[in-house]
């Protein structure tokens, strides 16, 4: 497989998933940090917020995406066959193991682009909406300090690793392992998937990764939905949560979120697989 088909790929399958998942994304924010939006349904939260609100913010996830996919999907394949080859672990534990690794990987990157996007998605003002203005701003507010400003975009970097780790490899490792058998034992014979059953393996396997993440996600978005004058510790921002609700706290808007995640993965699989099979045809 070519590194530039992969570049393709991860490129076609960030940019679409991104269009089509960003404002179920504002909304499961608004729904996390603002517990008046968690009474309300989906379609109440949209209709308040506006499309303007529901697209803010995208920029950073967009660019965030494509740099992630390529990076999630090489970073899985290379460990995956190099914990294979070496017959140190089984089919299951080596993808489940690429997963937790490339999921790692990523979180460095999804950190400061997430804390972006969030304050971009909550901010009210029109004078400073946009990912870049709010970017100036840290920077103006710090005075170009350069290890103050990364220190207050890595704000809930903790809870990320776990739920990028966590995400990534309940996602991919489970598609890996379901595509993988149903290739080797169904009426493929080894061929590629048909794109039908892509979308209905990469929905299911989004939809478990995304519910067992979700309370790191939460606790992720709480302690960077704070103004960047505003930092709170995780251990506060996990006893504001727990104290909100209990447990159930930690799964507000759950339901529009796993809905995005079953249209974001699905998405996102079905297009890198498309594009990397139109790439290999060539």
């Amino acid at each position: 497989m070519s590194a530039w088909h992969n570049i393709a790929g991860s490129t076609t399958a960030g940019c679409i998933s991104t269009v089509l998942g960003h404002p179920l994304d504002t909304i499961k924010v608004f729904q996390q940090t603002q517990p008046h939006f968690y009474r309300h349904g989906t379609i109440h939260v949209a209709r308040t917020l506006g499309a303007f609100q529901l697209f803010k913010g995208i920029g950073p996830p967009m660019m965030n995406q494509i740099l992630m996919n390529t990076i999630m999907f090489s970073v899985f394949r290379n460990v995956k066959d190099l914990t294979s080859s070496t017959s140190l672990m089984g089919e299951n534990a080596s993808a489940m193991c690429a997963g937790l690794i490339s999921g790692f990987s990523i979180a460095c990157l999804s950190t400061p682009m997430d804390w972006i996007k969030i304050q971009a998605q909550l901010s009210q003002s029109k004078k400073h909406h946009t990912s870049l203005m709010i970017l100036q701003q840290l920077t103006r507010d710090h005075q170009n300090r350069f290890w103050n400003t990364i220190t207050v975009m890595y704000r809930g970097h903790v809870p990320n690793l776990c739920r990028e780790g966590i995400f990534t490899m309940v996602y991919l490792g489970l598609y890996d392992r379901i595509s993988s058998t149903m290739k080797e034992n169904g009426e493929q014979g080894g061929q590629p998937l048909h794109m039908g059953q892509v979308v209905i393996i990469s929905s299911f396997t989004g939809a478990c990764a995304w519910i067992c993440n979700y309370p790191f996600d939460t606790l992720k978005t709480v302690m960077q939905g704070k103004g960047a004058h505003e930092s709170i510790p995780m251990k506060t921002a996990f006893l504001s949560i727990w104290n909100s609700g209990g447990a159930k706290a930690f799964f507000r808007g759950v339901r529009t979120s796993t809905g995005r995640a079953m249209l974001v993965t699905s998405i996102r699989m079905l297009a890198y697989e498309k594009t990397m099979q139109l790439l290999r045809e060539k």
